[in-house]
C-alpha cells in the first residue's frame, strides 16, 4: 500500500511568543508525518529529508518570531497563521499576519537578519500588503520520494 500525504495543517493565533512554540511543535510532528508518508515509516538513515524538516521549523521559526516583534508593534497583537501541505512533491509552509511590514535596519546591526536566513534555509517569497504580510517557504522533496496524494 502507497502511503498518503498528511492533510494540511492549519493553525491560527494570537501573535505571542508562546505561540510560535506552540506552532513549531505542531509543524514538527506535521513534518514527521510527511517523512513516515514518503518512507513508509522506515529507513531512519534519511538524512536528507530529517535536514529538510529542520531547515523549514527554523525558518517558519523565524518567519512567526518576526510576525510577534514587528507585525504588530506599537499596537495590539493580532492573528497570525501557519499552513503547511505538501503538494507535488514540494513542502510549503505559509506564515500570514495582520499587521504592518517593518524593512530590516540598512545601517550596521546585530538584528535584521532572518529574512536572509530563510531565503538560504527554504525557497522565500514575502508579499507585503495593507495589512498583512504572507511568507511562504518551500522545499521540494528528492526526486525519487513523494507520498500518493489524497
Amino acid at each position: 500500500m502507497t502511503p498518503q500525504a498528511p492533510p494540511d495543517l492549519d493553525l491560527t493565533a494570537q501573535a505571542a511568543p508562546p505561540q510560535v512554540g506552540s506552532f513549531r511543535r505542531a509543524l514538527r510532528r506535521w513534518l514527521g508525518e510527511v517523512l513516515d508518508a514518503v518512507t513508509g515509516g522506515g529507513a531512519a538513515d534519511e538524512d536528507d529529508l530529517a535536514d529538510l524538516a529542520d531547515d523549514l521549523v527554523l525558518a517558519t521559526s523565524e518567519a512567526l518570531e518576526n510576525v510577534v516583534d514587528h507585525a504588530y508593534a506599537g499596537a495590539e497583537p493580532g492573528p497570525m497563521s501557519l499552513r503547511a501541505q505538501l503538494q507535488d512533491g514540494t513542502v510549503a509552509v505559509v506564515v500570514t499576519d495582520h499587521g504592518h511590514w517593518r524593512d530590516p535596519p540598512s545601517g550596521p546591526s546585530s538584528r535584521g537578519r532572518g529574512l536572509e536566513m530563510m531565503e538560504r534555509l527554504a525557497q522565500t517569497r514575502v508579499d507585503r500588503g495593507e495589512p498583512g504580510t504572507v511568507v511562504t517557504l518551500s522545499r521540494q522533496l528528492p526526486h525519487d520520494r513523494s507520498p500518493a496524494q489524497a
